[in-house]
């Protein structure tokens, strides 16, 4: 099987997210007694990462199981950290632009911005 948080990372710079917020985002993944770190940067449209264990204008902690279920879509990236599965810190703002980042769980309905209409 390959590998859900690599390729999470490795593809971000074609997802071509329209960013709400600018900054960096480290990631600190947890397995097996180590931790990988992604430090992802956003920048006018741009998404990118890098392997960085220093950064972050916020970071987002979480369990390497855990966070291969929010790169395959299969839980909600808000959700894990409700249930206290993940951690975060730091600029907020930036979360709203991180969650975006994630590929929504099958089924689940598209997101509704405020100011859509119903018809």
């Amino acid at each position: 099987m390959a590998d859900a948080t690599e390729e999470f990372f490795r593809g971000l710079g074609q997802r071509g997210l329209t960013a709400l917020h600018e900054g960096t985002v480290r990631f600190d993944i947890a397995a097996d007694g180590s931790v990988d770190h992604w430090l992802v940067s956003i920048a006018r449209g741009e998404v990118t990462a890098a392997r960085q264990a220093t950064g972050g204008d916020a970071v987002v902690r979480a369990d390497r199981a855990v966070f291969d279920r929010i790169a395959r879509g299969e839980t909600y990236f808000l959700t894990t950290v409700l249930r206290g599965e993940a951690e975060v810190e730091g600029n907020p703002r930036l979360f709203a632009t991180v969650r975006r980042l994630f590929p929504s769980p099958p089924g689940s309905r598209p997101e509704r911005h405020r100011g859509d209409d119903d018809g």
